[in-house]
């Protein structure tokens, strides 16, 4: 007689060893959380410090930022590998989306990651994919949303348009299984989207152009995955994800329907892991993965005409509103090779036990980059917002800009080094001490064409990153108390520092601006344009052009050119946090931390060759170049290299100098029930305040520089990502005898992101740039909902926009089949509250949009109701 006895436990909510701040979002979580657009954005949103963001520029470009920094700073890997875009950053999210039917569970960590992590400031996103078992397990789902399940939103309501005929459509299936059982599985996954999303045009200056749009997703998206254990000791997988996403008719910022944009694009990623047992205490894993991106911008005309954008109309770019033609027509490869080596190594009985990892890292990235842009000429109208008439010299353009000489092309290439050691020390059965340290070195082989700053590209070689912490056990594993120091490295995105390939002194390919100085002031007062190819009005002259600029020919650039700097280094960020995390029972646990971040060395642009206007009057006024005694020194090389001939800079000189500061502080506040007596639940609070010398999106110019002078002082202000409150609360429920009926939900409130308010029509410190802020008083728009704007701060987004909240409801049922399948129906109600969530206004006084709410958050829908039902076997 044989008895047996099957123990088991659930794990503990609180690692009372770890001092990293973060938390996993479950495959439990992905399924059965309401989700308006099917992406793991929003899930990952649900932690402590993150803000997320979805796009309606791109199918799957949703984006998050963490402790109010840049969403290019962010890490995202696949089963440990990159998955990262190494040209535009994280802006756009992933390189390939990854489906959340085939994810295993998100790993998340905001603050105070390990040195095994690196290359990023913001948070590290692990995407683990599910795997084949030897027993055949799969799912099949589908959902369903349309324009008759959906209310009128408040822009169709209040204009009177008709409600647009959207749809959305989502299917598809996981499976996985045995090959050879206890040897070789595989898994598959299919993912199917057909949407016609809704797009508001209004336009307060022009409403008989207000309608409403739908931009068409057409996506497939696969994965195939296979794992193999060769024998006891090793193990590989192979994993390939591909994704397609063609786009129409795409309506980004204020356009008309002629103006709308289209989009290709491809996304692939394939992984291969090696995973070896060296001994009972030594673990290796080699890891291999390539991305690649082939997407392309343009227009319907573009991609109908033989993709010859000179072939297409003008663009008219008026004062708040562009029309007739959207300039864009560019495409991109880019290509990005990463080779992991990690060694895991237990070592007990020293002093204590020590969990040591230490490895290495290396990548290349390439990126083919072909430009068209504005190639069919670009007209403004800088204070009009009506049709040209050749009778009224108002309707006239004030500035004429064309791309000329031809198509762009470029070849970006990166490599990527990094090493680590770290070591989690028990060092007693309370205290466990966290020694890490990293290096980062990326080398980048710009041309450094015809730039006299600069003999060759920098290198920076100092990147040295410690991460150090401990974290004490109070009582037995329930309660923990965590503090560390981390420094983080952030890499130099090559959309920043791309102006080093493109904008340099000579090109066969650069956009030229009529007139050079700034706009002619004669339409704005009344008068005929004197400007050449603004006097036949919204017309251009190519003979005039082409006598000026002949194609195809290496010529000196009239446009902005961009220079190195010897100095240049990568961005860093030290951090500080302490917190305290305890359970509660079982299931509940409860969290406090508090995060100090100190960014430095930020990417900006001192401009070399700066403008001077003659008074403070915008429409009356001149400007003039001042140079400064850098750009003397560096005309005097250019001279001695190609003659007296070599004239003046007329444009923008911009050299990249790291003197961007950033300063956050947080308090993160979370509790975590796990499912237990019918019912889960998950609440996070952030109190976050970002703010430094510059917005920390990008790497821009100050616009208070004077001459030489950057003026950082005045540039004092929150950033672009600073969301002083951030609240989330989710969870799931099984409603008692009903046999299968649960509920789940996902609450999020953020208050308003900052935004300036200024005037364009004055130039108080004469820099050209018109950025000075209102004096501190409330303001209010005028004209149809405007927007009040109580105690501007005068300074850099010294205003707070639109607060956002959306309740979204998901209403189900289970029904348990046979062999342990299980069928599942839902209604999802998406903004069960129906609140309307705007976009910020326009800050500029001279706007006939000034402080009117004119567009939406890109987060907004309107209720929505969504049926879907999923099975799983």
């Amino acid at each position: 007689l044989e008895e047996t006895i099957n123990v088991s436990a659930e794990s503990p909510l609180v690692d009372v060893t770890s001092k990293e701040i973060g938390g996993n979002i479950t495959k439990e979580t992905l399924v059965e959380l309401p989700s308006v657009n099917g992406n793991f954005v929003g899930f990952v949103g649900l932690l402590p410090g993150i803000v997320p963001s979805i796009s309606t520029e791109s199918f799957g470009g949703d984006s998050i930022s963490v402790n109010g920094q840049d969403p290019r700073n962010n890490n995202y890997m696949l089963d440990g590998g990159n998955n990262n875009d190494d040209v535009i950053g994280q802006r756009a999210g992933t390189q390939a989306r990854t489906p959340i039917e085939a994810i295993q569970e998100f790993q998340v960590l905001t603050n105070q990651y390990d040195a095994e992590f690196g290359r990023t400031a913001g948070a590290v996103i692990n995407a683990v994919t599910k795997s084949g078992t030897n027993e055949l397990k799969g799912t099949a789902f589908g959902y369903y949303q349309s324009g008759k399940l959906t209310e009128k939103d408040f822009f169709a309501k209040e204009k009177g348009l008709a409600k647009p005929n959207t749809k959305y459509e989502r299917w598809g299936g996981t499976i996985g299984g045995p090959i050879v059982r206890d040897k070789l599985h595989y898994f598959f996954s299919l993912e199917r989207f057909s949407i016609d999303r809704p797009n508001i045009i209004n336009i307060p200056a022009r409403p008989d152009l207000n309608g409403e749009q739908t931009t068409r997703d057409r996506v497939w998206n696969t994965i195939i995955r296979g794992d193999h254990q060769l024998n006891a000791n090793n193990t590989y997988s192979i994993r390939w994800l591909r994704e397609q996403s063609p786009q129409f008719n795409q309506i980004i910022g204020a356009v008309t329907p002629a103006a709308a944009r289209e989009e290709s694009d491809i996304d692939q990623t394939l992984s291969a892991n090696v995973n070896s047992v060296l001994s009972n205490t030594k673990v290796n894993t080699l890891r291999t993965t390539w991305t690649r991106e082939n997407v392309a911008f343009a227009n319907h005309f573009f991609n109908t005409n033989g993709r010859d954008l000179s072939k297409c109309p003008v663009t008219l770019a008026f004062q708040d509103f562009t029309d007739q033609q959207d300039n864009t027509g560019q495409a991109r490869i880019d290509d990005a090779l990463q080779i992991d080596e990690t060694l895991a190594w237990f070592l007990p009985g020293k002093h204590g036990d020590h969990d040591i990892k230490f490895g290495a890292q290396y990548e290349y990235t390439g990126a083919l980059n072909l430009n068209q842009g504005n190639l069919n000429g670009t007209f403004a109208f800088g204070r009009s917002n009506v049709p040209f008439a050749a009778s009224n010299p108002r309707t006239y353009p004030d500035r004429f800009t064309i791309r000329v000489g031809g198509e762009s092309h470029i070849y970006e290439r990166v490599h990527y080094f990094a090493g680590f050691a770290q070591d989690k020390w028990r060092f007693n059965p309370h205290l466990t001490l966290s020694l890490g340290l990293r290096y980062d070195l990326e080398a980048i082989p710009i041309p450094e064409t015809d730039d006299p700053l600069v003999s060759k590209a920098p290198v920076d070689k100092n990147n040295l990153a410690p991460r150090v912490g401990a974290t004490y056990d109070l009582n037995g594993g329930r309660s923990v108390l965590r503090a560390g120091y981390g420094r983080f490295f952030e890499k130099n995105h090559l959309e920043l520092i791309g102006g080093l390939w493109t904008a340099t002194p000579f090109s066969s390919s650069f956009t030229a601006t009529f007139p050079v100085p700034g706009p002619d002031l004669g339409p704005r007062n009344g008068a005929l344009p004197t400007d050449p190819f603004l006097a036949g009005g919204p017309a251009i002259n190519r003979t005039l052009l082409d006598q000026l600029f002949p194609p195809g020919q290496l010529q000196r650039s009239t446009g902005a050119i961009t220079w190195d700097n010897p100095s240049r280094k990568s961005p860093y960020t030290d951090e500080f946090t302490i917190g305290f995390e305890r359970q509660l029972a079982a299931d509940v646990a409860v969290s406090a931390d508090v995060v100090h971040q100190m960014s430095r060395d930020g990417l900006m642009l001192l401009n070399l060759n700066p403008q001077l206007r003659s008074n403070p009057n915008v429409n009356a006024s001149t400007l003039t170049r001042v140079g400064s005694p850098t750009l003397s020194a560096a005309l005097t090389a250019l001279q001695a290299k190609y003659g007296t001939g070599f004239g003046p800079f007329t444009a923008n000189v911009n050299q990249f100098v790291n003197t961007g500061r950033v300063d956050y502080d947080a308090l993160m506040l979370q509790l975590k029930k796990r499912f237990s007596h019918n019912y889960s639940a998950q609440v996070s609070y952030t109190y976050g305040n970002a703010r430094g010398n510059y917005p920390g999106n990008g790497a821009p110019a100050s616009n208070f520089q004077v001459g030489q002078d950057m003026r950082l002082d005045s540039n004092e202000g929150p950033t672009d990502f600073d969301i002083r409150h951030n609240f989330t609360f989710s969870g799931t429920a099984l409603v008692p005898k009903t046999y299968g009926m649960n509920v789940s939900w996902v609450a999020r409130a953020l208050s308003g992101t900052p935004f300036t308010l200024t005037n364009g029509n004055v130039d108080p410190d004469l820099n050209g740039l018109q950025a000075e802020p209102l004096p501190a008083a409330d303001y209010t728009g005028v004209g149809t909902d405007p927007y009040t704007v109580k105690g501007f701060r005068s300074e850099r987004n010294g205003a707070r926009g639109p607060r956002f909240f959306e309740l979204d409801m998901r209403f189900g049922y289970r029904f348990g089949l046979s062999n342990h399948r299980r069928l599942e129906i839902a209604a999802d109600v998406f903004n069960l509250t129906n609140d309307t969530n705007f976009a910020n206004p326009t800050g500029n006084q001279a706007s006939q949009q000034y402080l009117l709410l004119t567009a939406y958050s890109t987060s907004y829908t309107p209720r929505k109701l969504q049926v879907g039902a999923r099975v799983e076997f």
